[in-house]
C-alpha cells in the first residue's frame, strides 16, 4: 500500500488501524507515485462530480454497503493526518495490481467513495499469483 505522507506518520497510521508494524506501507511525501500514475485530483473530483453521490447511493442501497464505510469512519474518527503539502488533500487514490512491469488492474477513483471493490481486486491478485506459480486456490 502506498500513501501520501511522511514515514513517521505512516507508522502512526499502521498503529491506529491496528495493522502490524511490518505491514507493507510505503510513504510518498512528494506524491511521486500519485503523479506518475496521473491520479485524479482537485476539489471538483472530491465533491462535485456525479460519481460522488452515485458512489454513496451504491453504498446505501447494497447489502452491508454501509458496514465497510462505518468501519473505516469508526477508525478515522480519532485520527486526523494533514498531508505534507496542502494540495495533496485533493488527490484521489486508486487501486492497481502490477505483475512486474505489466499492469494487471488499474482503477482510478473518480471521486470520493468511488473505489474498486475489495472482492474483485482480491480475486485478480490471487489469479495473478496463481498464474505465476501454476497453482489454484481452493475455496
Amino acid at each position: 500500500m502506498i500513501s501520501i505522507g511522511k514515514p513517521e506518520i505512516g507508522k502512526e497510521l499502521l498503529s491506529h488501524l491496528g495493522l502490524p508494524e511490518d505491514f507493507p506501507l510505503y510513504a510518498d511525501p512528494e506524491n511521486a507515485v500519485y503523479n506518475d500514475l496521473d491520479l485524479n485530483r482537485g476539489l471538483d473530483t472530491l465533491f462535485f462530480k456525479p460519481a460522488t453521490p452515485f458512489a454513496f447511493l451504491d453504498r446505501f442501497t447494497k447489502k452491508d454497503g454501509m458496514k465497510e464505510l462505518n468501519e473505516v469512519l469508526g477508525k478515522w474518527n480519532k485520527a486526523f493526518y494533514i498531508p505534507p503539502k496542502q494540495d495533496q488533500g485533493f488527490i484521489q487514490g486508486g487501486t492497481f495490481i502490477f505483475d512486474g512491469e505489466n499492469t494487471v488492474f488499474a482503477h482510478y477513483d473518480e471521486s470520493v467513495a468511488a473505489h474498486a471493490t475489495v472482492e474483485r481486486v482480491t480475486e485478480l491478485a490471487f489469479e495473478t499469483v496463481d498464474a505465476k506459480i501454476g497453482a489454484t486456490v481452493l475455496n
